[in-house]
């Protein structure tokens, strides 16, 4: 399905309002099961300034890289995106689950790197990975330890 069609029935539909969440369900360290984390604030429904996703896998060799992050909350949604060293960047957008028990957020990503434009007909989409990852509040409830 395009995402435009995916978007007209998204409009159309009915869906019961998400329940509110307060800054208090979203702000806050979240790490994923690769032990990268994200620091997140909160300015109305955008993450704020002051955001950011650290993480050890993407710059290899154990270095630490720390990018700042922009995106969007509402009721218990999330997107956000990370601009990374070289001109990479990674979309995530998911949903905050078990918030009362055991808050985590499962989100679907996708990383884009830049291909020379002379590539791009016959190699454009090897240039987009796209995984999922699962954040939790604490390392190890991450990684389920």
């Amino acid at each position: 399905m395009t995402h435009d069609k995916a978007l007209a029935v998204a409009v159309k539909t009915e869906n019961a309002p998400a329940p509110a969440k307060g800054p208090a369900a979203w702000v806050g360290r979240w790490y994923n099961q690769m032990g990268s984390y994200m620091d997140l604030k909160l300015a109305g429904n955008e993450i704020a300034t002051g955001s950011s996703y650290t993480t050890k896998t993407s710059s290899g060799g154990g270095s630490v890289t720390s990018k700042k992050m922009c995106g969007y909350v509402d009721g218990d949604l999330i997107s956000f995106l990370v601009l990374w060293p070289g001109g990479s960047q990674t979309a995530w957008t998911g949903q905050l689950v078990d918030d009362d028990a055991n808050p985590r957020i499962k989100t679907l990503w996708h990383l884009v790197t830049e291909i020379p434009d002379v590539d791009e007909p016959t190699k454009l989409w090897m240039s987009t990975f796209t995984g999922a990852d699962e954040f939790a509040r604490t390392a190890q409830a991450s990684r389920g330890v």
